[in-house]
């Protein structure tokens, strides 16, 4: 296999709202275990890439509290590295982008030994394989390729994101899905690039606009015939996390095995940070049905159709259905908690009920006493 380097892309992410209001998009815990970055690392991993950067926009600290050294997802820890990518001098958040980030880390960016590079975010959710698509790439004999998605219901999922067209499976223009058609294809913001071109279009950006990313420099290329541009097709299973009701529906809708299988296969393991934490501890009265229950967590209580996270404890009594508690929540007794997010370290113990509704989860903020 060539020598490819993998950037995760935690810049130009959507928000989640209050859920990415301290900590960015690839650490929001989902399942009750995992980042969601850990499905992009995996990934990597996966695919035999052992160098892997991070693009970090911001909330440095919780991105390395969760990576850790970054281990888990290096087969060769002798000659894979991890590396985390952060702009400490930005002047205004507009000017914060994954191009000026790397531009601030020049040395190391073009210190890279490699002969392509992958860029992948961390808000679609999906179990790929890079080494079919960067073979393709190579193949193709271009510089660029961007990998999509044909959906058939793009007006009501995928909003706001990349739509292209295509001609010859070269990509021709861009446009913003704003729900007016049903089919479109939809980018996945993976793009593969030739090294040394990479390393260009990166120096050249602030010849084109100090604000540019990396999409941008994509969509500059294939639009003004600077590259062609490939397009591959992805078929598999993709979960958008766009903002804080798609978190919830994906959330929710992986709790289907059916769905669920499509995500996680057995071959293709994916990787998150571990926690010497004992196994869940189910009291006499416990009732738990289709639903996460993460290491650590005591339930005496009641547990339907919902997430937990580490260490959340239900007391007895407790009534949790349709939920997702984040690690350290606790739930009194005799609470019943229904459609409601309730983030770190939140306490229910005065008021008895809370609910919030189906189409319309309550969050509860970090620390909250209920």
């Amino acid at each position: 296999m060539p020598k490819v380097y993998g950037f995760c892309n935690l810049h130009d992410a959507p928000s989640l709202g209050k859920l990415t209001e301290k900590r960015p998009i690839g650490t929001v815990s989902f399942l009750g275990r995992y980042g969601l970055m850990d499905f992009t690392l995996s990934n990597f991993s996966n695919s035999g890439i052992d160098n892997v950067g991070i693009l970090v926009d911001r909330h440095l600290h919780s991105v390395v509290s969760h990576v850790r050294d970054g281990s888990i997802w290096i087969n060769n820890t002798k000659l894979g590295n991890q590396r985390i990518f952060y702009n400490e001098n930005v002047p205004s958040r507009k000017f914060n982008t994954d191009v000026n980030n790397l531009l601030s880390n020049r040395l190391h960016f073009e210190d890279i030994n490699a002969d392509y590079v992958v860029v992948a975010p961390a808000f679609f959710l999906m179990s790929i394989d890079f080494r079919d698509y960067i073979e393709k790439h190579i193949e193709s004999g271009r510089e660029i390729s961007l990998i999509y998605k044909r959906v058939k219901n793009a007006k009501e999922e995928f909003l706001n994101c990349d739509v292209i067209k295509t001609e010859n499976k070269l990509v021709k223009n861009f446009s913003i899905n704003m729900g007016t058609a049903k089919e479109a294809m939809i980018s996945l913001e993976i793009f593969i690039f030739n090294y040394k071109t990479f390393c260009q279009l990166v120096n050249k950006t602030r010849e084109i606009s100090t604000l540019f990313n990396i999409r941008d420099l994509v969509n500059y290329c294939a639009t003004n015939g600077l590259y062609e541009v490939n397009a591959f097709s992805f078929d598999g299973y993709v979960a958008p996390i766009l903002d804080f009701d798609c978190f919830v529906k994906y959330s929710m809708e992986l709790l289907s095995y059916e769905v669920r299988k499509q995500l996680f296969k057995e071959d293709w393991p994916i990787y998150t940070t571990t926690h010497n934490t004992p196994p869940a501890l189910y009291g006499e009265k416990a009732n738990v049905s289709n639903s996460f229950i993460s290491n650590g967590s005591t339930i005496k209580g009641t547990v339907i159709n919902s997430i937990l996270s580490r260490d959340v404890v239900v007391e007895e009594g407790a009534v949790v259905k349709d939920c997702i508690l984040f690690s350290k929540t606790k739930v009194g007794k005799n609470s019943h908690l229904q459609y409601v997010v309730a983030d770190k370290h939140v306490q229910i113990k005065e008021i008895r009920d809370v609910a919030g509704e189906e189409d319309h989860y309550m969050y509860i903020s970090f620390g909250a006493n209920i």
